[in-house]
């Protein structure tokens, strides 16, 4: 598993976990806390790539942007 699938689990997992609104420096701390200690760009990237894929859903305008978990996602 590479290491992006790794972090895209650990993040869903923790989500799932406590569903809630997440933000992206919730999910820099998050990866710090795991030693992957990513930019924002890529914990941004993160987020929309689960929202790509259906597991959450991206809320709010560009500049105050959350994700919540998708009903699809059977957790939310």
């Amino acid at each position: 598993m590479s290491t992006a699938q790794q972090r895209r689990t650990r993040l869903l997992n923790t989500i799932r976990q406590q569903p809630h609104e997440v933000r992206t420096g919730e999910v820099m701390a998050l990866y710090r806390a795991h030693g992957w200690g990513p930019s924002r760009t890529t914990a941004r990237r993160d987020l929309q790539y689960l929202a790509r894929h259906g597991q959450l859903t991206e809320h709010g305008p560009a500049d105050d942007r959350y994700y919540t978990l998708t009903w699809k996602d059977g957790h939310a």
